[in-house]
């Protein structure tokens, strides 16, 4: 029910520790015997690693990119190849590589069902990486072959991780709105990739030309507004209870959370072809009602917490849900009158970083531990010579981290909303620090030369 077992280095009951909670009605741990992120249905150690891997490692290198691309970032002109790369490298080289492997490990133990296909999700890795590596360097130059046939690798790597998840979830006993999530989740993406697919085409397509911009902004809604903040609503009623040892509490109100989000998401998108104003902020209201139910949700899981301390990582996965509602707000005002880009570029950055990137932080600090954990110490250890998680990773180092990165994209959504460079720039600076930072914490839990070892054996 809960990720016990690994605080206390694996022991059972019986052998000195107390044992797990015994399951609550309302209560929606992650497993089953033992608990914890990994199950007898995993997937193998190296499947969803390397994407993590390489999630990191695009982190790193979208905050490096970020510093020097600052100055055309703060102009307001996010069109430019330069800027469109370093965007892609956030949302492929970065968060969705990262969340592929937290998908694959996460539902086989949330939904008690194994993948369905394990060397397909194996072998699927290394044509997203070639295609994610191509596309984004494509990007950054504008080469229309590149972005043509590395474009096309991505594309046919989410189809195909889409189709894996989908065929997998299908299999579940388990009911409700965390499975809907879920499940829309990766629809929205596999419609996302294929805005997307359309918005390349219309170089040469002249008819589809002529909607570029809503194109553009379906594929933007689709993948964040859809994927990634499905995902994340419907994960966290498994990851908050279980990092916080929460049970007993209502789930009443997280069908309404999912109708809230569905009706958010398509009147954003009919608002958008419609060109009605007014449709578009209506879905802007019911994305923030999206947000608030979730809140009182979090709320709610939060009082029922039998771990009395909460770390610093699960505080601020909860204070995300203000980024996602002041993102939203902007996304409103804006509707009312003609911006520039300039405007909804800061919309857009504040909703993927303040939101989404914060939110994935906050529980890789917590998910790529245990793993690590489970695949280095769970068995095979000599008795009282096992390290705890706390061992690897004191989680309270976190909070730094979130200071001077919530600082700086405070600063960034500010300057960037008035085209003001300097501040754009220094804002930068800070958020590259501390993605930087976060990094280097999590190269340390992985030790490098291990790890290296690790994935490098065929499993």
């Amino acid at each position: 029910m809960s990720n016990t077992v690994g605080d206390r280095g694996g022991q059972k009951p019986g052998s000195g520790s107390r044992p797990a909670p015994r399951p609550m009605p309302g209560s929606v741990g992650m497993g089953g015997p033992g608990g914890g992120l990994s199950n007898s249905q995993s997937p193998p150690f190296t499947v969803p690693m390397r994407y993590m891997v390489l999630g990191i490692l695009g982190f790193f290198l979208f905050a490096i990119d970020m510093v020097f691309e600052s100055s055309r970032l703060g102009q307001g002109m996010p069109l430019q190849p330069a800027v469109v790369s370093m965007t892609h490298m956030l949302t492929l080289g970065s968060l969705l590589a990262f969340v592929m492997g937290a998908v694959y490990q996460l539902s086989t133990v949330a939904f008690l069902i194994p993948l369905s296909n394990v060397s397909v999700a194996r072998y699927n890795f290394w044509l997203y990486a070639v295609g994610v590596i191509g596309l984004i360097s494509s990007m950054a130059v504008w080469w229309t072959p590149g972005l043509i046939v590395f474009g096309s690798l991505v594309t046919l790597s989410l189809y195909i991780f889409v189709a894996v998840m989908l065929m997998s979830i299908r299999k579940t006993t388990v009911k409700g709105p965390v499975v809907w999530f879920i499940q829309w989740a990766h629809v929205y993406l596999a419609a996302a990739v294929t805005a997307a697919l359309l918005l390349v085409v219309s170089f040469a397509v002249p008819v589809i030309g002529t909607v570029f911009q809503e194109l553009l902004w379906t594929h933007i809604i689709l993948a964040t507004g859809g994927f990634f903040t499905f995902l994340i609503l419907g994960f966290s009623y498994k990851l908050l209870p279980m990092f916080t040892l929460s049970h007993g509490f209502s789930t009443k109100r997280q069908p309404w959370t999912f109708a809230f989000a569905q009706i958010a998401i398509w009147g954003l998108l009919f608002g958008i072809w419609s060109h009605v104003a007014a449709v578009t902020i209506g879905g802007g209201v019911f994305g923030i009602a999206t947000f608030m139910n979730q809140g009182l949700d979090f709320r709610g899981i939060y009082k029922k917490r039998l771990r009395r301390r909460t770390e610093a990582p699960m505080i601020t996965a909860m204070s995300a849900i203000g980024g996602g509602v002041l993102a939203i707000l902007g996304l409103v005002v804006l509707s009312f009158g003609r911006q520039g880009l300039a405007g909804w570029q800061a919309v857009v950055t504040f909703y993927l970083l303040g939101w989404i990137t914060l939110t994935v932080m906050s529980y890789a600090y917590k998910i790529v531990p245990f793993l690590v954990w489970t695949k280095r110490y769970s068995v095979g250890v000599e008795k009282g010579k096992t390290p705890l998680i706390k061992d690897m990773i004191d989680v309270e180092r976190a909070r730094p981290v979130f200071i001077v990165f919530v600082v700086g994209l405070l600063l960034l959504a500010v300057s960037g909303g008035l085209a003001f460079v300097p501040g754009v720039m220094i804002a930068s600076v800070l958020c590259a620090v501390a993605i930087v930072w976060f990094c280097w914490q999590l190269a340390r839990v992985l030790s490098i030369r291990t790890l290296g070892k690790e994935l490098m054996v065929r499993d």
